[in-house]
């Protein structure tokens, strides 16, 4: 019994670290280090560093490199058939513990969503229900949750597949440009502007590539053919212009007065509200089937906690949509 408890003893202490564990079942899953890097919320080379050491403690390579590309060696196929169970248990175990307490709730968001719509109004949240203890993730890959990670709140314009999940429609898409207050003053002030005008001037584009923040798909081009019809034209703008794929670089562009940006009411109201945007034309582009939605897990339906959630996310949604105004040129 001593001998068998001695080599108990023996086996746990020369265990590799969970951690190191978790960084190699995820990249063997996604065979790739880069996709296991952003599922885990760490770098790149946190990822490699951990399963660097994790061969190096075992003394066998775990996966063959050729280039980019990695995959499983036949020890490193070995390891992750049994580890893979053992660790999806434990990360079951940890979230069935984390369900036990009491009025906690894990919403869902984008990057976007979470830095220029939430943020703003999380302290409020707090405030009128100090009992509500929000987690929030944020991620952009809503298509195909993480077996790891199970919300009970969701808002995004791509609902999961999980049949779990029941859907219903927060708020629909309107569009229209918005400038910083010196940007207006010193080109269209006193001017009466057309929708195309602004084409002429300095402007900040959405690239369309490596778009995984906002899955909006509303740019330059399709304001210049909302209101222009039958233009063969692929010329969108001037050439003074900035592209990027970070919706939140563009805004703080354009509330330094870089250019005009196509916004999203949702993510931009608050600046316009507040003076820090302004909107040099009336016009918008009004999408109704277009919708941002509350994806709620069934489980989470009948709680308290989260009828609370939902009634003020409506109301703030509501608020926001009744916000909405004609500019003052």
């Amino acid at each position: 019994m001593q001998k068998r408890q001695l080599f108990t003893d023996r086996l746990l202490a020369q265990m590799p670290s969970l951690r190191a564990l978790r960084c190699f079942v995820t990249a063997a899953r996604y065979e790739s280090f880069t996709q296991a890097a952003e599922v885990l919320c760490v770098t790149q080379a946190a990822i490699s560093k951990q399963i660097k050491e994790l061969e190096d403690s075992l003394d066998v390579a775990l996966f063959q490199r050729t280039g980019r590309h990695i995959a499983l060696t036949d020890a490193g196929r070995i390891l992750y058939n049994a580890s893979y169970l053992s660790i999806m248990n434990i990360a079951e175990a940890a979230e069935a513990v984390r369900r036990t307490e009491k009025h906690a709730l894990t919403l869902c968001v984008s990057h976007t969503f979470s830095a220029l719509w939430l943020s703003p109004r999380l302290a409020a949240f707090r405030r009128c229900y100090p009992g509500i203890r929000l987690h929030v993730t944020v991620t952009d890959q809503f298509m195909e949750l993480d077996e790891l990670m199970e919300p009970d709140v969701i808002i995004t314009k791509n609902p999961p597949r999980e049949p779990e999940y029941e859907v219903e429609p927060l708020f629909h898409d309107v569009v229209y440009p918005v400038c910083s207050p010196t940007f207006f003053e010193h080109h269209f002030h006193g001017k009466k502007i057309k929708p195309l005008d602004l084409l002429a001037h300095p402007s900040l584009h959405l690239s369309p590539l490596g778009r995984a923040q906002v899955c909006e798909h509303v740019d330059w081009r399709v304001w210049r053919n909302w209101f222009q019809k039958g233009d063969d034209s692929d010329r969108v703008s001037e050439d003074n212009y900035l592209e990027s794929n970070d919706y939140r670089l563009l805004v703080a562009q354009a509330e330094a007065g870089e250019g005009t940006l196509l916004g999203w009411h949702h993510l931009v109201h608050r600046q316009v509200a507040q003076g820090q945007l302004r909107r040099p034309v009336n016009e918008s582009i009004v999408f109704n089937d277009r919708h941002h939605y509350l994806i709620t897990h069934r489980n989470a339906h009948h709680r308290q906690e989260y009828q609370q959630l939902r009634e003020w996310l409506l109301a703030e949604v509501e608020e926001m949509m009744n916000g909405l105004r004609v500019p003052q040129s």
